[in-house]
C-alpha cells in the first residue's frame, strides 16, 4: 500500500523512480529511518534530485571538506549550495548538511597523456563508453560543509554549526530554496526585507537581506562599470520601500532621476542646500579660508575666535554667520595682542571671504525633510574636493547629532566615491566624523552605505566596520586592500572577482546580516539607472557622423598609387 505522504520514489512499488538513481535501492532500505520520535517526516518537504553520494578518500569526508561523486547527466557550478544526508551511528536522518561546491573535475583514465598519445598515433578504434555507462569515467565534488539543518517534525528546523560528519555513500542531493535562504540568514518572504536579487549559482533563490543590515552599515565596491552604482540604486529602492529616509551625496549625479522618481529632493551647495559657518569644526574652517597657513597669526587669530563662538553655541544652542565671525576676531584681536592693523584687517577680510563660499548660509532644516520615505539628494558634481570632504563631514554630524538626540527617525547616508572624503589620512576631520558613525552609528539611529571603486584608498577602520559588503568585479591590485571583510568566503570565490560579469557580486557579512559568503546577480531597478556608461559613438552618430569611414575614403586610390604606400614604409 502506497504512502501518500512520500515521494513516489520511496514507495515500495518503485513507481516513480528516477532512471539511473543508483541510491533508490539504499532510499527502500533506509525507508524505515525517516520516523523521529514516532513521528513521519515531512520528507516531501525536503531536497528530491539526488546528485551523487559522499565519497571516502584521503581528504575526504571531513569537517571541513566533503567530496562527493557526481551522477551522470546532472552539474553544479562553484558556489551553488548542496545538501548531504546527516545521519548518526544507526544511519537515521536526522539532519541536513548544507555545502557550498569549491570546484568540480573529471577522472577519465582515457584521457591521461599517454591514452591520448597512443589513440593518436596507432591507427585503432579507440571508441569508449561515456559517462553514466563506463566503469572508470566519473566526477568529483570538492565542497566545504557551512550549517547544519536539523530535522524537525514539521520540517528543518533552525541552522546550527556542524556537528554531524557526512559518512561516505550518504546521499547528497539538490536543496530547496526555504533550506539555503534559512541557513544564510535571509528572510524567508523578499517583502520582509531588503530584496537584493537571486543567487548567481540558482536564480529561483532569492536574496533577501534582514533589513537591520543597514543598521551594521553597508559596503558597496567595484570597479568602473561593474554595476557597483546600480547595486546602491537596488538598495535605495528597496530601503524607499519599507519607509528609511536617505540622504546621499551625489558626486557624479548618478542618483538624480532616481530620488525624484522616488518622490525626494534633489539639491545642489548653494542651490536649496546651506550650512552655517557655526556647523564647521576649527579645521574645517581653516581649510575653507584661503591664504591662512596653520600656526600664523591669522590662522590662529580666526581660530580663538571661532573656538569662543562654538563656546557660546555650545552654551545657548544659537548658530552664528560669517558676520558674526568678522565681528568677533575685533573683539578678541586685543586679548590676543593682535589688534594691530597689519593682522587684525587682513585676519577679517580673509574671513569675510568666507561669504563667497556657495554652500554657507542658513541651516538646512533636517528636522523638517527627515520624514519617513524621504530622499535627500545632495548634488556635489563639480564641487571641488577640500569642499566636498567640509560638506560630507558637516552633513554626517549634523545627522549624527539629530539621530542620537531622537529629532529624525533612523536615517541612512550614503557617500558616493567615499574614498575622496574618506582617505586613510587620521588628520581629515571627515574621516573622523565617518570613523565615529561607523564605530557607533547604529547606537544612534545612523546608517552607513559607502560606495568606492578604490578600497586601497580608504581609511581601513571605516572600512571594517561596514558589515554587510556587495563586491563587484575588482582589479587585482585592489584584492589586498579587501582582504579583511570576505569573511568565510573560499579562496575560489575570491579568485573569481576579476572575472564577475556586471550586476553581479560576492556578497559577505557577519552571522548577524549575511552567514556565509556567496554570489549574488543584482536584481533589476525600477527606478533610472544614471551612472550607466554612456554610448559615446552612438552619439557621434545621432550628431551626424555616418559610422565609421572606410580607408578608401580617408586616402584616395590615387594618391596611394602615387607612393602614399611606399612613404608608410
Amino acid at each position: 500500500m502506497e504512502d501518500p505522504t512520500l515521494p513516489a520514489w520511496l514507495n515500495p512499488d518503485g513507481k516513480g523512480k528516477p532512471e539511473g538513481d543508483v541510491s533508490t535501492a539504499e532510499a527502500d532500505r533506509r525507508r524505515e529511518t525517516l520516523v523521529l520520535d514516532g513521528e513521519l517526516l515531512a520528507v516531501q518537504d525536503g531536497p528530491d534530485e539526488l546528485l551523487g553520494t559522499v565519497i571516502s578518500d584521503d581528504k575526504s569526508p571531513t569537517f571541513e571538506e566533503v567530496r562527493f561523486r557526481l551522477a551522470a547527466h546532472v552539474t553544479v557550478s562553484p558556489g551553488e549550495f548542496v545538501a548531504i544526508e546527516g545521519r548518526n551511528r544507526e544511519g537515521h536522518l536526522l539532519s541536513w548538511v548544507l555545502g557550498r561546491v569549491l570546484d568540480v573535475h573529471e577522472v577519465n583514465p582515457h584521457e591521461d597523456p599517454q591514452s591520448a598519445t597512443v589513440r593518436d598515433v596507432l591507427p585503432f578504434d579507440s571508441t569508449y563508453a561515456t559517462e553514466g555507462e563506463s566503469t572508470v569515467i566519473f566526477r568529483v565534488v570538492r565542497c566545504e560543509p557551512v550549517e547544519e539543518l536539523p530535522i524537525v517534525t514539521r520540517g528543518i528546523g533552525d541552522p546550527t554549526e556542524i556537528r554531524t560528519l557526512p559518512r561516505a555513500g550518504d546521499a547528497v542531493r539538490r536543496p530547496q530554496a526555504d533550506m539555503v535562504t534559512t541557513a544564510m540568514g535571509f528572510p524567508p518572504n523578499p517583502d520582509d526585507g531588503l530584496h537584493m536579487g537571486s543567487l548567481h549559482s540558482d536564480g529561483s533563490i532569492p536574496v533577501t537581506i534582514d533589513p537591520g543590515a543597514v543598521q551594521r552599515h553597508v559596503l558597496i565596491v567595484g570597479g568602473i562599470g561593474s554595476g557597483k552604482s546600480y547595486t546602491r540604486g537596488v538598495l535605495g529602492e528597496e530601503l524607499h520601500r519599507l519607509g528609511v529616509p536617505q540622504v546621499n551625496i551625489d558626486v557624479n549625479g548618478e542618483m538624480i532621476d532616481a530620488a525624484e522618481q522616488l518622490g525626494g529632493v534633489n539639491v545642489r551647495p548653494g542651490e536649496g542646500f546651506t550650512l552655517p559657518v557655526s556647523a564647521l569644526t576649527r579645521e574645517d574652517l581653516i581649510e575653507a579660508i584661503a591664504g591662512v597657513q596653520k600656526g600664523t597669526q591669522y590662522e590662529i587669530l580666526i581660530g580663538y575666535s571661532f573656538d569662543v563662538l562654538q563656546r557660546k553655541l555650545r552654551a545657548d544652542g544659537i548658530g552664528f554667520t560669517v558676520a558674526d565671525l568678522v565681528e568677533e576676531i575685533g573683539v578678541q584681536a586685543p586679548e590676543l595682542d593682535m589688534a594691530k592693523p597689519q593682522t587684525l584687517r587682513p585676519a577679517q577680510l580673509r574671513a569675510k571671504a568666507l561669504e563667497r563660499r556657495p554652500y554657507l548660509g542658513p541651516q538646512f532644516s533636517w528636522v523638517n525633510v527627515l520624514k519617513p520615505g524621504a530622499f535627500v539628494n545632495l548634488d556635489c558634481r563639480g564641487v571641488l574636493l577640500n569642499d566636498l570632504r567640509i560638506i560630507a563631514a558637516a552633513v554626517a554630524r549634523d545627522l549624527q547629532n539629530l539621530a542620537r538626540q531622537r529629532a529624525i527617525p533612523f536615517t541612512v547616508l550614503s557617500i558616493d566615491e567615499f574614498h575622496l572624503v574618506s582617505p586613510n589620512d587620521d588628520k581629515l576631520v571627515s574621516t573622523q566624523v565617518l570613523r565615529e558613525i561607523a564605530r557607533i552609528g547604529r547606537h544612534y539611529r545612523l546608517g552607513l552605505i559607502l560606495t568606492t571603486q578604490s578600497p586601497s584608498d580608504v581609511d581601513r577602520a571605516v572600512l571594517k566596520r561596514l558589515l554587510t559588503r556587495f563586491v563587484h568585479t575588482i582589479e587585482p591590485d585592489q584584492l589586498d586592500s579587501l582582504r579583511g571583510i570576505f569573511a568565510d568566503a573560499p579562496a575560489e570565490m575570491v579568485r573569481s572577482l576579476p572575472k564577475l560579469p556586471r550586476g553581479t557580486c560576492v556578497l559577505t557579512g557577519v552571522a548577524e546580516t549575511v552567514r556565509h559568503a556567496t554570489v549574488v546577480d543584482i536584481r533589476s531597478r525600477v527606478t533610472h539607472h544614471g551612472g550607466a556608461t554612456p554610448n559615446v559613438f552612438a552619439d557621434l552618430r545621432e550628431r551626424g557622423w555616418p559610422g565609421k569611414k572606410r580607408l578608401s575614403d580617408i586616402v584616395p586610390d590615387d594618391s596611394l598609387k602615387d607612393g602614399g604606400a611606399a612613404d608608410a614604409r
